[in-house]
């Protein structure tokens, strides 16, 4: 299969003539170069417009003998990237505004690919986009998984700022994910009816509808973890908070007891004035009846500890 990575007029008109499946893969081209593309291609204005301005959601135009099919992949930690594919019975178009290692890594191999499985060519390359999204999946969980962690220890506000961003970049791809999903079966039937396209003795492209809907349902669980996850944060500061109230408990508690103690014998009482009169006595009488009272009431809450914090 012929690889081309800039527009080559000449060798894209021998290839068209001499009906040889190819694909070209334009990385962060210019507007004129696009244009370029589009004549030597033979593309549809209304999707060269879609092309030039980019940012579009994720869509299958069909256009005579040809299909614009705007497509997204991710890479990690989590950005989507927006690739254009331009399909027909003679070739493949992918144009991009980003660096995509999915595809970069597949130059060489589709060069060298002994097969002319129109199909099966077209497969290898949306699959290897879809196949991006599982690298991301794995990288947003393992955070997820270490900020869950973080949050049962110390939870902390930095936590739930984190958790929200998480959450926003989770959706975001969700978003694009079930797009893609709900849209690739009408493509997927807009591709195999293409003229000239040879279509494959296997269903490979059914293969990427199939990855499409396990990526959405990854990142709809993602995305409940991450509401769960805001949840936990609350209930482990309500346990912290709840934790700290019942030590400020405790050590009020004995202050308020040994405030009693103190005052009952601060008071000016005839017999405590007469009778304690040492030193022996004021250490019975006094530390002991702030010690020992303390000694009952510790010992209380320490058996009391896993009803009562």
């Amino acid at each position: 299969m012929h690889v081309l990575t800039s527009v080559d007029e000449s060798l894209i008109a021998r290839l068209r003539a001499e009906d040889h499946f190819f694909w070209i893969d334009l990385s962060m081209p210019s507007r004129e170069e696009i244009e370029q593309l589009g004549q030597a291609l033979d593309l549809h204005p209304v999707a060269l417009e879609d092309t030039i301005e980019f940012g579009q959601r994720p869509k299958v135009d069909p256009y005579d003998s040809q299909l614009l099919l705007v497509f997204y992949t991710a890479r990690v930690p989590a950005e989507p990237l927006e690739v254009h594919l331009y399909i027909s019975g003679g070739f493949i178009a992918t144009i991009r505004h980003d660096n995509c290692d999915a595809l970069d890594e597949l130059h060489d191999d589709l060069a060298k690919a002994p097969t002319h499985d129109e199909e099966a060519l077209v497969y290898r390359i949306l699959d290897e986009l879809t196949d991006a999204f599982f690298p991301v999946i794995d990288a947003l969980e393992q955070t997820i998984d270490q900020l869950e962690a973080e949050v049962l220890v110390r939870p902390r506000k930095e936590h739930l700022e984190r958790s929200y961003r998480l959450k926003q970049d989770v959706r975001n791809l969700h978003r694009l994910a079930v797009a893609q999903r709900d849209q690739f079966h009408s493509a997927h039937d807009a591709i195999l009816t293409l003229p000239g396209f040879a279509t494959s003795s296997k269903p490979y492209l059914r293969d990427v509808g199939d990855h499409l809907t396990q990526i959405s349902g990854e990142f709809l669980r993602q995305t409940e973890d991450l509401i769960s996850l805001t949840q936990t944060y609350y209930n482990a500061n309500a346990d912290r908070l709840n934790a700290v109230a019942s030590r400020l408990t405790v050590g009020g508690t004995i202050f308020v007891l040994w405030t009693v103690v103190t005052g009952f014998f601060g008071q000016n009482f005839g017999w405590l004035v007469d009778s304690i009169d040492s030193r022996e006595k004021f250490l019975f009488f006094g530390i002991g009846a702030l010690v020992l009272p303390t000694v009952i009431l510790l010992t209380l809450f320490w058996v009391k500890r896993r009803d009562w914090f």
